[in-house]
């Protein structure tokens, strides 16, 4: 990663730096926080796999079919999204045209802290109009499950906010070493025992 300071360069850097303590708990909770959404995300995936795979054979086996089922499935489908947005900006998933960037490498850690502000403003903007809609909204019932809508949308916000933490941690990486998250995938193709065998 091109740091906006590099640690040896910078004295006032490296006085920031020297909060170990801080820095090592920050870096744990992290990795939890991290692999929390994670398995969130993998218990979604699976939950939808599953799910649909059940409904299928329900209906066309027994003709079975429960709205309120469905109706989960579209939430997990949407909490996906939802989740897997936040996690990607701490993992750098993110698709991305890099193009004037890669013209311009001595700049790309104030290009990086650019988008990273923009990224956070719009997730704190997500964030508060979400609980304004939640507040007006909350209250109504579903009809296929009976839940109040509130328990889905609750989401949003937390999303939200989550994405914009993943923002403050991205720019902070310029200036004090933080650890990046740990991926399951070093690149789309290769395992990552693969990577290291060669």
């Amino acid at each position: 990663m091109t740091r906006l300071f590099p640690y040896h360069d910078n004295s006032a850097i490296a006085f920031l730096d020297k909060g170990c303590g801080r820095r090592i708990k920050m870096n744990k909770f992290l990795k939890v926080l991290d692999k929390v959404l994670s398995v969130i995300l993998i218990a979604l995936v699976a939950f939808i796999a599953l799910g649909v795979s059940g409904t299928v054979v329900a209906r066309y086996f027994f003709g079975y079919s429960s709205t309120a089922f469905e109706e989960f499935l579209t939430v997990a489908f949407v909490l996906i999204v939802f989740f897997g947005a936040a996690l990607s900006i701490r993992e750098k998933q993110h698709i991305s045209i890099t193009y004037l960037i890669d013209k311009s490498k001595k700049h790309r850690a104030i290009f990086d802290i650019i988008d990273n502000v923009i990224i956070a403003l719009i997730n704190v903007a997500l964030c508060y109009y979400s609980i304004v809609w939640i507040q007006k909204v909350g209250h109504i019932i579903s009809p296929a499950s009976g839940l109040k809508m509130g328990f889905y949308y609750i989401a949003v916000p937390i999303t939200s906010a989550i994405a914009v933490l993943y923002c403050i941690v991205e720019i902070l990486q310029h200036f004090v070493k933080i650890d990046d998250a740990d991926k399951g995938y070093l690149t789309d193709d290769v395992l990552p025992g693969d990577q290291e065998a060669r």
